[in-house]
């Protein structure tokens, strides 16, 4: 390699030419990679407010974060009275159970219940086929999915087979949700080892003072 002090004055500008396009380059690639990152987290922001702001979204979602209440199921019924309905744990676990374990089949309040589930879960294996594909990551997904997934999948006490959370993953399993499943299984993972880098990080901060 030639020394600098060997060099012409075209090679010189050549060479101040190569690294400012460079430069150019990395920087345009930064920005564009930045502003893909910025789409997507509308695009996946956008996706997720329309799945959450289904109705029947919102009614499953409910029924797995509480184990009895009594919400607004119908809000088009005519008679305000009609509306609301008071499901409790075992009334959502009957109604998830494997058509075979009902040879009499399921009231109409159940198969409604069964609908709205199955509104959530399909959104939920809609975004499992983006992470597949690599149209979104894991880490897009993470910050709408997070509580809903430690909800179902870390429980912190064993749960009985007629919960209503064992029967909301049985159901999933039995009738193709495999994928939405998977995706809150490894959204619940990962939200453990964050949970368990914290917990160590402060342990050492602790030993330190």
């Amino acid at each position: 390699m030639p020394l600098l002090s060997d060099w012409k004055p075209d090679d010189l500008v050549k060479a101040v030419a190569i690294v400012t396009a460079s430069l150019a380059f990395i920087a345009g690639l930064v920005q564009y990679r930045r502003a893909q990152q910025w789409k997507r987290a509308e695009w996946v922001a956008n996706e997720m407010k329309e799945l959450f702001s289904d109705h029947l979204v919102q009614s499953a979602l409910r029924m797995l974060d509480w184990a009895a209440q009594r919400f607004l199921f119908y809000p088009d019924r005519k008679e305000e009275s009609d509306r609301y309905v008071l499901l409790t744990n075992e009334i959502v676990a009957n109604a998830l159970m494997d058509h075979d374990d009902r040879p009499d089949g399921f009231s109409q309040l159940e198969i409604d219940i069964r609908a709205a589930f199955d509104r959530a879960l399909d959104g939920f294996e809609r975004f499992h086929s983006y992470v597949d594909t690599g149209l979104v990551k894991l880490s897009d997904l993470r910050p709408y999915l997070k509580y809903w997934a430690v909800q179902l999948c870390r429980p912190r006490v064993p749960r009985p087979k007629e919960h209503r959370m064992v029967r909301v993953i049985a159901y999933m399993e039995r009738y193709g949700y495999e994928g939405g499943l998977d995706l809150l299984r490894r959204v619940a993972t990962a939200e453990r080892v964050v949970a368990d880098d914290a917990a160590a990080q402060n342990s050492a901060t602790k030993r330190i003072q």
